[in-house]
């Protein structure tokens, strides 16, 4: 079995968004990332000498990332959300946050972290990308800073 591997940082899949954490410490505050996206898939060579072209991987990457870039990240099943009239409210303790949805990218995940932001982006991968027999495992990284991030691994 071999591996391939994309580095976000190197390849520019990047991207710039906002979150926050309802009721942690430090991250209960809004604040922002430069996040990037990485990618790891391990199966055997085809015929041709390879495991898996590059290019529909990166395509789709870009495109996730592109989709949260300089957007407000909201996690669907957060405390305190409600969605009225084009208007996102984030209320919790005594916090109280009025977001235009247009600005906003909200996701199907239970809390925005490092762990669910590489686990949705793995399960949008795994929808977009026609991964063919010769793949075993697909796994995606997501660092909030160079150096500072989170992997899944789904096997196939």
């Amino acid at each position: 079995m071999n591996r391939i591997e994309l580095n976000g940082w190197n390849v520019n899949i990047n991207f710039s968004a906002s979150h926050l954490l309802p009721r942690h410490e430090k991250c209960g505050r809004i604040h922002g990332h430069n996040y990037a996206i990485h990618a790891k898939i391990a199966g055997e060579e085809r015929d041709e000498g390879v495991i898996f072209d590059f290019l529909p991987l990166k395509k789709e990457l870009r495109k996730i990332a592109e989709e949260m870039d300089h957007r407000i990240l909201l996690a669907e099943n957060m405390e305190g959300l409600s969605v009225k009239k084009g208007e996102i409210r984030v209320e919790y303790d005594d916090k109280r946050y009025l977001f235009p949805k247009v600005d906003t990218k909200m996701l199907p995940i239970g809390k925005l972290t490092a762990e669910q932001l590489a686990g949705y982006v793995l399960s949008v991968v795994l929808e977009r990308v026609d991964f063919p027999d010769n793949i075993q495992w697909v796994e995606i990284g997501v660092d909030e800073s160079r150096g500072q991030g989170a992997w899944v691994r789904r096997e196939l």
